[in-house]
């Protein structure tokens, strides 16, 4: 996945780094490398070398590279536990849908590598990245099921694929995120592309596509 302004990310990356510990250094170079590359094709070596540390502290860190794995998991199901602990609630459909909208935008901004982590092990579907999913599942339903004790939702609602629409939507864009660029015109994560989605997206949930039946048909159009 690539990011505009490269040089400059990788030197805030750098500079915000130096002043994590040891395994924390390691563990976000493994989570940059595993968003951009998969686990798999991700060595030891490779991951310390993007820490600029030796293998072996690597390893004195994470005996292994499924231990490194799991350290990134448990960062980044923190990191959405922050985010998305706390399910909205208490107001109108349309402001909620606004705070919602807001808090996944700003967690795409503030989160670029965790979300590109996140959509990586979607893709690979391995028992990790199944785990992750579940657990983002979980928020995703906690928040369905507060909207809905609040009578806010349908009754018919299919509370599976509601929380699936959710997470899918974002994630999707992110991993089409140069081919969507080039189709709007404006780079998806840039500010101005993220309040775009974020209000395409709210809209979509709250309105749908179709007119409403009592606010009549417009003429019908003939070529």
């Amino acid at each position: 996945m690539r990011a505009a302004g490269g040089h400059t990310r990788s030197v805030i990356v750098a500079t915000r780094d130096s002043d994590l510990t040891g395994a924390a250094r390691i563990r976000n170079a493994a989570l940059r490398h595993f968003a951009a590359r998969g686990v798999a094709a991700t060595s030891i070596r490779d991951v310390a070398k993007a820490a600029r540390v030796s293998p072996g502290l690597v390893q004195h860190h994470f005996p292994s590279k499924a231990r490194l794995r799991s350290a990134v998991d448990d960062f980044v199901i923190r990191r959405a536990l922050e985010a998305f602990g706390t399910p909205v609630s208490g107001g109108p459909p349309q402001e909620i849908a606004l705070q919602l909208g807001s808090r996944i935008a700003e967690f795409i901004r503030a989160n670029p590598d965790v979300f590109a982590y996140i959509g990586r092990s979607l893709l690979e579907a391995d028992k990790p990245g199944l785990d992750l999913l579940e657990h983002l599942l979980v928020l995703a339903h906690a928040q369905l099921e507060r909207l809905a004790g609040e009578g806010l939702l349908r009754s018919d609602l299919d509370f599976n694929w509601a929380a699936l629409h959710v997470i899918l939507i974002d994630i999707a864009a992110f991993l089409l995120e140069p081919a969507l660029t080039r189709y709007l015109g404006e780079p998806l994560l840039s500010d101005a592309g993220l309040e775009r989605m974020r209000k395409a997206t709210t809209d979509l949930f709250l309105k749908g596509i179709y007119r409403s039946e009592t606010s009549g048909r417009p003429p019908r159009r003939h070529r």
